[in-house]
């Protein structure tokens, strides 16, 4: 370990430098931050994505391994954060062509496990409202609205045009609201 690694304060880091620390150092502890700034939002959405528990782990340990494989790939075109959810992105949609058929059917019933911080009855018409959504809209407005992604960004991390990106997010913000409004006027 040379003295430039140790001198390094990782909590105060840029993303793009500790990508630049993994690929030219191969700095395990630059991937360890990574690991931690990321654990939380990215395991979210990989968990919404795939609707299993058991597979975010193992899908989060197989986005940060690419991460640190790929990190000399990374052109700075883009932000570190949307590199990362488009790897993910990438590797959830390989997760799910591999499991079966019966596991995926059955993830619809594990959406009840997804947890919002609040359980007021907004959040519950607005959780109902999201599971109507198709998968392309509830991705853009988890990206959106969950994770703080521009439209450019989307369209890098779902491999779209961004006009393409703009009408998922006008469509699907259109019927979450008709959604919502139909669900308060049943209360």
């Amino acid at each position: 370990m040379n003295t430039l690694m140790t001198s390094v304060d990782y909590s105060s880091a840029t993303d793009q430098s500790l990508i630049a620390l993994i690929a030219e150092q191969q700095d395990k502890l630059a991937l360890a931050e990574l690991y931690e700034r990321y654990r939380h939002n990215l395991a979210g959405f990989i968990r919404r994505k795939l609707f299993q528990d058991r597979l975010v782990d193992e899908v989060f340990n197989d986005v940060m391994f690419t991460v640190w494989q790929k990190a000399s790939a990374f052109r700075s075109e883009s932000k570190v954060s949307t590199w990362i959810f488009g790897i993910a992105y990438r590797t959830c949609l390989t997760h799910l062509r591999k499991e079966s058929k019966h596991q995926i059917e059955t993830a619809n019933d594990e959406l009840e496990n997804l947890s919002y911080e609040d359980s007021s009855e907004t959040n519950q018409e607005l959780k109902t409202a999201m599971n109507e959504l198709s998968e392309q809209h509830q991705d853009v407005i988890e990206l959106a609205y969950f994770y703080g992604h521009s439209m450019i960004e989307m369209s890098e991390i779902l491999a779209c045009p961004v006009n393409t990106v703009k009408t998922r997010l006008f469509h699907a913000r259109k019927q979450l609201r008709q959604s919502v409004e139909k669900l308060q006027s049943q209360r």
